[in-house]
């Protein structure tokens, strides 16, 4: 089994290119997904959100609000942190559970064996918008891509995608780690300043290129 590690920060392009590996058949883990699941009606990690930024946390169906947390954590780099150290512990045993499952079902996949799906059987991709910055106690990837824009690409997008006003945007990327330190840690970078066509043959480009370095 080979992990890689997928991340970039918002605006960047990181779902789009997450979507399109999962239809060219690779097991995807995304992590916000697996966050939001903790954040249903009844898991442990909603009571301990709403215990930590009070009863505003919880909409009257009992989801979290999200946009009432998210004022808060993307406002205050601390209060952020709080949100991290509760959603990690629970989101650690639902990750290391899916991967160990990934790693059996291929166990004895060979080039030989599955000569036209063996990546897909192989590789598993963590998409995760904080694989640099939060310490989860999971197998760690083997490398990283990192999904890159510039800054202000990425807030026009999220303007058009979100409705959001700039200044929010602005704030959002601010509370999450630079552009600059991804690209110092990134492995394999993908590029996402043209169209979406452009975006995904530069994807497939890094497929066939982990293709000729994989044994």
């Amino acid at each position: 089994m080979y992990i890689i590690g997928l991340t970039g920060g918002t605006g960047s392009g990181k779902t789009t290119v997450s979507n399109y590996l999962r239809k060219k058949g690779f097991e995807i883990i995304d992590f916000d997904l697996t966050t939001r699941e903790l954040e249903e009606p009844g898991e442990p990690a909603l009571k301990e959100i709403v215990e930590t930024f009070g009863p505003e946390a919880l909409l009257p169906d009992g989801t979290m609000n999200r946009k009432y947390v998210g004022r808060i954590v993307f406002s205050d780099p601390e209060e952020k942190k709080k949100l991290d150290r509760i959603i990690q512990k629970y989101v650690d045993v639902l990750i290391t559970a899916r991967t160990d499952r990934f790693r059996e079902a291929g166990k004895n996949v060979t080039r030989q064996t599955n000569p036209d799906d063996y990546l897909q059987k192989k590789v598993i991709f963590y998409d995760h918008p904080l694989l640099f910055e939060v310490p989860y106690n999971i197998e760690p990837a083997n490398e990283a891509w990192v999904v890159d824009v510039d800054d202000e690409t990425r807030i026009r997008r999220i303007m058009d995608r979100d409705c959001l006003l700039r200044d929010d945007i602005i704030k959002r990327i601010n509370s999450q780690s630079s552009r600059q330190y991804k690209l110092d840690r990134a492995d394999y970078v993908i590029d996402n300043s043209g169209t979406k066509e452009q975006l995904f043959r530069n994807v497939d480009a890094q497929i066939e290129a982990l293709d000729r370095r994989l044994p």
